[in-house]
């Protein structure tokens, strides 16, 4: 009798032992990942993402085995949700993390193709990259048939190599891009400058434009972002990038931003766009005059206000209108942008203003 209850029991313990490890055991997969969203921290690494929530600032790791492929822009100011779990390092690690951005779309010529390097610089986004080289940061579009299996996250600061080509709009889309280690890889440029066909221009021995080759003309207007080596100019279709040679003919020698200006430019074996002359079209340069024989020799930094006529010269001693016009020599300083550090020979004319008889860099 006290076997077969003993058996009963047993029966009875075992049922609810098997009960309980039923209910613990989904209770324990369900507590074990959690989902969190909200913008992506300017502190974020390969390593660790720093979410800012509405409960504050979350720390999480991103392993090798994160699910990337839905967010690759792990950028500052970007939405993401992470789907989470708890590490044995008691930290919260990510599964899989999902962003809402998707790439633009563009029309591609793919028979000619360059490789670049470089970094991931401020202003990227998921339509478009800008990757920092040693010469200028040059505009990439990312496009929704680029690949980029071969990088595994895009942050601020990292390392791409590139394969590119010029699209009809005039701007470089990037075909592939792929996660560059520049201490073991062997640097490349321009792959293939291939031949363009379109109407040669007759280029005098003066000109920077290499002979034979085609020439474009665009107009549009002169962006804040704009050096005195690089032009950035915002067209009907969309912002483009030229490099400014010391053999360019600067029409235009003032790179103010809201300017509006005409850019004859070629396309380099260097994969980037060369402007040959620039003319600006929202102000001339002042008509000349007679001068006096009283040289003054002065320095300070282009002030916003300048135009192509006039340079707003800040000094110690206030700010300077100088008068720019067509024997001014530029060429110590071929272009002024604001804030540039230059030094100005001027003489009094006949019209009361100072004119730049030279401008040189500082």
């Amino acid at each position: 009798m006290k076997s077969k209850i003993s058996r009963v029991i047993s029966m009875l313990l075992m049922i609810a032992l098997i009960g309980v490890s039923v209910w613990i055991v989904p209770s324990a997969a369900e507590a074990a990942e959690s989902s969190f969203s909200g913008t992506i921290s300017d502190k974020t690494t390969g390593d660790v993402l720093y979410l800012i929530t509405s409960g504050g600032t979350m720390e999480i790791k991103i392993d090798a085995t994160t699910d990337l492929n839905s967010a690759k822009f792990l950028l500052p100011g970007y939405k993401v949700t992470c789907n989470c779990y708890t590490g044995n390092d008691e930290y919260w690690h990510a599964s899989k993390i999902t962003g809402t951005s998707v790439a633009g779309s563009a029309s591609v010529d793919t028979s000619k193709q360059y490789t670049v390097n470089g970094t991931v610089a401020k202003g990227t986004n998921e339509e478009t990259l800008f990757l920092k080289m040693s010469d200028g940061t040059m505009e990439l579009k990312i496009d929704p048939t680029t690949d980029v299996t071969g990088v595994r996250m895009f942050l601020l600061g990292r390392s791409l190599q590139v394969v590119c080509s010029r699209g009809s709009d005039a701007v470089m889309h990037a075909l592939s891009i792929k996660d560059y280690n520049a201490a073991t890889a062997v640097s490349t440029s321009a792959l293939n400058s291939g031949t363009v066909t379109a109407a040669t221009t007759t280029t005098t021995s003066t000109s920077a434009v290499p002979a034979g080759t085609p020439t474009y003309n665009v107009s549009g207007t002169i962006e804040k972002s704009s050096t005195t080596s690089v032009l950035y100019l915002t067209t009907s279709g969309g912002t483009m990038q030229f490099k400014i040679d010391s053999g360019s003919n600067a029409g235009c020698r003032a790179l103010i931003p809201g300017q509006k200006a005409t850019a004859t430019y070629y396309r380099g074996s260097d994969e980037w766009l060369h402007v040959c002359t620039l003319v600006n079209n929202t102000s001339k340069l002042s008509a000349t005059t007679t001068l006096d024989s009283n040289r003054l020799t002065v320095s300070g930094t282009v002030g916003a206000d300048t135009s192509e006529s006039t340079i707003y010269l800040n000094t110690s001693g206030g700010t300077m209108q100088i008068r720019m016009d067509s024997a001014t020599d530029f060429s110590g300083c071929p272009v002024i942008i604001k804030g540039k550090s230059i030094q100005v020979v001027c003489q009094r004319g006949a019209d009361e203003y100072y004119h730049a008889v030279s401008i040189a860099s500082k």
